[in-house]
């Protein structure tokens, strides 16, 4: 999952070219605390509603506002864990947690690692983050690290939080030195985790010059059972429309990377293709790269980037919410929810269906970070930005594959 940096540098909807004082100029901008919506939707205990509706949290201990950071799920803990991102004091990298995330039972959020902690990596935003959820280690790869309100220096080093759900230990952080050449530094890319053969995939970004459309793996991305080692791949077919601050989702039983949208190549208007890249861990054969919806078809969410997808491998299903949609004519923040059946595209045609829950949705938003409950079904997403201001709430949406 990526988050957008449109509502950052709007020149590049424009076609500018990226310069720094265009960065210094809007990113100085820290709009306040926005929650939006606040007091509409009042139950706390979503298992009580079988309905497909959007329900606002109430946690304790709630955060400041946080946008373009990364997030994981771990499901026997209920917990939501977040790293970095930006905030009202700028640039972060403590490590937040939320307990009870899906909405059963009263949630609160606990600083897990304080913000300047010593051991911790560099301060840094849109960066990605998966997770092994068998031994509660989050992997967390490139972003850039800030000297005041710029963008000082792109990175591409690789981080696990041990311990991370805190269940059998402190939670500690280690630098991996993997072997082999690695990704040039980035921000805005796609990340997604091969948990049986623990492998890391990464798509995708940009250097604040270029974007990128190749793809990277990761061997051993934990850091246990061997010297981690990057790969990079090189596909037949593609590259997909989408680059930089798309989506990626990974089906595990196929070895096949799904991923959607994102702005074009060289920071072009946004995209709404999906594709797929078959053997997407670098093993089992060619990668491939295959369009499987195209790029305006009909019937397909809007254009966008910076949004938020998951994705139910019980049913072969994509969810996606919001982020913000880069036009000729203008850049909403989108707060619409979609479901592709059939992601894969290996069982029958890819088909886009919208989720209209019931009562009060989420303001429109780009750069949130997003995560979602398999065993019951929900996405949970918290904080992004618009135009208006940045977010500290926290959503989850129940039936949320639309079945």
């Amino acid at each position: 999952m990526t988050r957008s940096r449109l509502q950052l540098l709007p020149g590049l909807a424009l076609g500018l070219a990226l310069t720094a004082s265009l960065s210094a100029q809007v990113i100085a901008h820290r709009p306040g605390r926005s929650w939006k919506n606040q007091g509409v939707t009042t139950e706390d205990n979503l298992s009580q509603s079988a309905t497909r509706k959007w329900t606002l949290l109430f946690p304790g201990g709630v955060p400041d506002e946080r946008f373009a950071g990364a997030a994981v799920y771990d499901s026997p803990t209920n917990s939501m864990i977040v790293f970095g991102g930006f905030g009202s004091a700028g640039v972060v990298n403590d490590v937040l947690s939320l307990s009870k995330a899906n909405g059963n039972g009263a949630s609160a959020w606990t600083t897990v690692i304080p913000n300047s902690a010593a051991g911790s990596p560099a301060a840094r935003d849109f960066h990605t983050a998966v997770y092994d959820s068998s031994n509660s280690r989050m992997i967390v790869f490139g972003g850039c690290s800030f000297s005041g309100d710029l963008c000082a220096t792109l990175l591409n080093d690789v981080w696990v939080l041990t311990n991370a759900n805190g269940v059998s230990g402190t939670p500690t952080w280690v630098q991996l030195s993997p072997a082999g050449t690695p990704p040039p530094g980035r921000w805005g890319h796609a990340a997604a985790y091969d948990s049986t053969n623990n492998r890391m995939i990464v798509y995708g970004g940009d250097n604040l010059s270029v974007t990128f459309s190749d793809v990277w793996v990761l061997s051993n991305a934990n850091g246990l059972g061997g010297t981690p080692t990057w790969t990079q791949l090189s596909p037949a077919g593609g590259p997909p429309t989408g680059q930089d601050s798309s989506s990626v989702v990974y089906d595990s039983s196929h070895n096949v990377l799904i991923a959607f949208a994102g702005l074009g190549a060289n920071f072009g208007f946004d995209t709404n293709s999906v594709w797929t890249l078959t053997n997407a861990n670098g093993l089992g054969g060619s990668p491939v790269w295959t369009k499987i919806v195209a790029d305006g078809a009909a019937g397909s969410p809007a254009r966008r980037d910076g949004h938020i997808a998951v994705y139910d491998g019980a049913n072969n299903c994509m969810v996606v919410f919001g982020g913000n949609s880069n036009t000729a004519t203008g850049f909403p923040q989108l707060n619409d929810a979609w479901v592709l059946a059939n992601a894969n595209g290996l069982n029958g045609a890819p088909t886009w269906a919208r989720v209209s829950p019931k009562g009060t949705n989420p303001d429109g938003r780009s750069s949130a970070v997003g995560v979602y409950d398999s065993a019951n079904n929900r996405l949970i997403i918290y904080g992004g930005s618009s135009w208006d201001g940045n977010f500290f709430s926290v959503w989850v949406l129940t039936d949320a594959n639309g079945l």
